[in-house]
């Protein structure tokens, strides 16, 4: 499935209180309520984000909370307070020269709902993409800077006013019954490559790829991959076992190694057992060289235990030593 943002965008400010904006996944195409009622099961429909979604008043909000000046800062804060908000905002934002960092804010905004929306729901987009900095980080003038089609105002801009929305390259997106569809020929890509390493022959089986996610989502695992343009590039699998949160799987695609994909999946897994309070710990195949380094890289350092197996290994497999005893790796 494949979408331009743009039409995202321009579907999702058209949607209004009475008439919804699908996605339709035969056509791979967007349409009103209107067009598809009756003609498309419900399956084949993904809702677009409405105004409620968007927003706006909460953008507003949050656009106020970076605004850098106090006295500027109040005097937007009271006029969204009350009867015809949005209206008293923009004729506070005018007195300060500040309309156009506001629409270019909230459009950035609504492209960051866009672009949610899809990788949300395993849709692959095209078009400029943008995420909004965290209030603590250091805004750079470029930073700041506008799009190429930004008109430049008769008055002049309040340099550094407002904290503004900057391009990501990678996304961590959460995956669920909805997008996992997405992730199938990645984790059949997983199971392949270990095959092969132990000197077996490719199953190519995504189907009982997508099976094994779809159990793993049953029972409560996390699902977590990594984003470009709503295209994934890898996925970490985890889940809780006592004390500890277990990372059983992590996979990056082999042309898109090596640029810290990896590491961001450890990452994201490593904040979410801090924020339960578990410690994160792996369980790795011998066969994955690859990940072994990947974790020494990122300061997993301590082997805590060691999982045997009678099965006889292939004749060529390889060796690992641990102290003075040598063990084939299965």
């Amino acid at each position: 499935m494949k979408v331009n943002l743009e039409e995202v965008l321009f579907a999702m400010q058209s949607a209004g209180s009475d008439e919804a904006m699908y996605y339709v996944i035969p056509l791979e195409k967007i349409m009103s309520s209107a067009e598809v009622s009756g003609k498309y099961d419900e399956s084949d429909l993904i809702r677009l984000p409405d105004r409620r979604d968007i927003d706006d008043y909460g953008n507003m909000e949050r656009f106020i909370e970076r605004v850098k000046d106090e006295e500027i800062q109040e005097w937007l804060s009271n006029a969204i307070r009350g009867r015809g908000a949005f209206r008293m905002f923009r004729a506070a934002l005018d007195r300060f020269h500040m309309l156009n960092d506001w629409y270019d804010y909230r459009d950035r905004c609504h492209r960051v709902t866009a672009m949610e929306w899809c990788e949300d729901n395993g849709i692959e987009y095209e078009g400029n993409r943008y995420e909004l900095i965290n209030d603590d980080e250091e805004v750079e003038d470029d930073d700041y800077g506008f799009d190429q089609d930004y008109i430049e105002p008769e008055k002049p801009v309040i340099p550094k006013t407002v904290s503004m929305p900057k391009q990501p390259q990678y996304r961590i997106v959460s995956i669920g019954t909805k997008n996992a569809a997405q992730l199938v020929f990645l984790a059949s890509g997983y199971r392949d490559e270990i095959l092969v390493k132990k000197g077996f022959e490719k199953a190519d089986d995504p189907e009982g790829a997508q099976a094994e996610i779809e159990e793993m989502l049953k029972k409560g695992y996390t699902v977590t991959a990594v984003s470009e343009s709503g295209r994934y590039l890898g996925y970490s699998v985890t889940h809780e076992d006592g004390e500890s949160l277990i990372m059983n799987e992590l996979f990056v695609k082999k042309d898109m190694r090596r640029k810290g994909l990896g590491e961001m999946l450890i990452s994201s897994a490593a904040s979410d057992a801090e924020e339960k309070g578990k410690e994160l710990k792996f369980e790795v195949d011998p066969a994955c060289d690859e990940m072994l380094s990947l974790l020494e890289k990122c300061g997993y350092i301590t082997l805590q235990k060691l999982m045997f197996s009678a099965v006889q290994p292939e004749e060529n497999a390889p060796e690992i030593t641990v102290g003075s005893h040598r063990f084939r790796k299965g």
